[in-house]
């Protein structure tokens, strides 16, 4: 009987061995913790820095309102020209507001991953003012692109567009409509 009694106490001991601590088990559920917190905290930011982006399409460029752009453009912000900072961002926007007095964006599209957020809008506006020295068509224009903004403390500093030029040069006569042939049909 002893030999059975001494299994028992090496098995419970083996079976104690190799359950993991009290402090372990408290360890782990605490990093488990810990990451869920941390993706919700970027979970958070990214929501915010996209709050941000609608914020700057509905409530500053469609208004007009560029005062207010200090509000999600950072000081040391960079802009696709090269324009800096709130005041950079306003001289790059203002060409087109004069140009299309009654534009108005549209976000199609907005995705966030780490620090950077992608819009894709498009805005309508009538072309009633000169664009860059191109007279005025007096016909409404629809215009797409894609943006990426960078943030950093809950503002924009830096960003990069690639927009549709070709349509928007035709669609104010600078191309004409039918010199660049559509892509041919693709053979299945």
């Amino acid at each position: 009987m002893k030999p059975l009694i001494n299994l028992g106490y090496i098995l419970s001991g083996a079976l104690v061995i190799s359950m993991p601590s009290f402090s372990q088990v408290k360890i782990n559920h605490l990093l488990t913790q810990s990451k869920k917190e941390v993706k919700m905290g970027i979970d958070q930011s990214q929501d915010k820095n996209k709050a941000a982006v609608r914020k700057l399409y509905e409530d500053i460029l469609n208004t007009g309102k560029l005062e207010l752009l200090d509000q999600v453009i950072a000081e040391d912000y960079i802009g696709v020209l090269g324009e800096n900072g709130p005041a950079g961002f306003a001289q790059a926007i203002a060409p087109v507001r004069m140009a299309f007095p009654d534009i108005k964006w549209t976000i199609e599209d907005l995705i966030a991953e780490g620090d950077k957020v992608m819009a894709k809008w498009s805005w309508k506006g009538t072309n009633t003012s000169s664009f860059n020295g191109i007279q005025p068509t007096n016909k409404e224009i629809t215009h797409h692109a894609v943006n990426i903004f960078q943030f950093s403390g809950g503002k924009i500093i830096k960003a990069w567009m690639e927009s549709d030029r070709l349509g928007f040069f035709q669609q104010i006569g600078v191309i004409p409509q039918g010199l660049i042939p559509p892509p041919l049909p693709v053979k299945k």
